[in-house]
């Protein structure tokens, strides 16, 4: 787990999740400590303790007004059953989907806590605003993207992804940083794995459509599973709109993971 200042108002919380025979992943949430502190999600279960730890070091969790659930995936919901009981003045924003999926988990959002909103919707935050966009991919029917007003940032949800060679270059502090040789190929991976319907759509509206999602040229674009994306975002609108005709992703069977564990034995 890996806590960085992005801005003086905003936090990276991150992991870096290996997945065996594809990469390393990361896993980012956010804090924006604003007049009404805020969270972008919740980390991953695993990494539950080391994100509250993590968190304590930036905010108070009674001192947080609002967490942001993009979607119900464990990944992003990872500490939230702690959150809601240490951080008993903050409202969950998320979705109708969402808090639904959740109904039948071990640990529902309460719908007392809940404050639902769709794309569009606009939730005054104090000093700023967080506005509401349906994301053009996503994994999950409940996922929501987030604007902030004050911070001209997009909270991108997993619209934006890539598995890394390394955990360095999954915690950098800038896309930048890795090579398009190593980012392009790795980003087509992750839109296969997390939006396999994208195959199935015409090329050029996907494109429109990814277009007009960042159309209003953000400062940061902050995703779940990329590093900060600063400034230059049409790098990654030109990748990831070539999901319809990229190569299709074989996930690994039995006998690639049986290799793999040999491998692992050896080393």
């Amino acid at each position: 787990m890996r806590a960085l200042q992005i801005n003086p108002e905003t936090w990276i919380l991150s992991s870096a999740i290996p997945i065996p025979m594809v990469g390393v992943l990361p896993v980012n949430a956010y804090v924006v400590l604003g007049e009404q502190p805020t969270l972008v999600d919740t980390g991953v279960s695993p990494e539950r303790d080391a994100y509250l730890v993590a968190l304590r070091e930036i905010v108070d969790p009674k001192d947080l007004r609002w967490i942001v659930v993009t979607h119900s995936d464990p990944d992003h919901t990872g500490a939230l059953p702690q959150l809601l009981q240490q951080a008993p003045n903050a409202r969950v924003v998320t979705s109708f989907i969402t808090v639904g999926i959740s109904s039948v988990s071990a640990d529902p959002i309460p719908p007392e806590r809940a404050l639902l909103v769709r794309d569009g919707s606009t939730v005054d935050l104090g000093d700023r605003t967080f506005t509401a966009r349906k994301p053009p991919l996503f994994d999950n029917p409940g996922t929501l993207a987030f604007v902030d007003s004050k911070q001209n940032i997009l909270f991108s949800a997993d619209v934006f992804g890539a598995p890394f060679a390394s955990p360095d270059d999954a915690l950098t502090d800038d896309v930048a940083n890795i090579p398009d040789a190593e980012l392009t190929p790795a980003q087509l991976v992750w839109g296969n794995v997390d939006s396999p319907w994208a195959r199935l759509v015409d090329e050029s509206k996907l494109g429109d459509t990814i277009s007009r999602f960042v159309a209003d040229g953000f400062d940061l674009v902050l995703g779940a599973h990329l590093p900060p994306i600063r400034g230059d975002v049409d790098r990654h609108v030109k990748t990831v709109s070539t999901l319809p005709s990229s190569p299709t992703f074989t996930a690994p069977d039995q006998a690639a993971l049986e290799a793999f564990m040999a491998e692992m034995a050896k080393a």
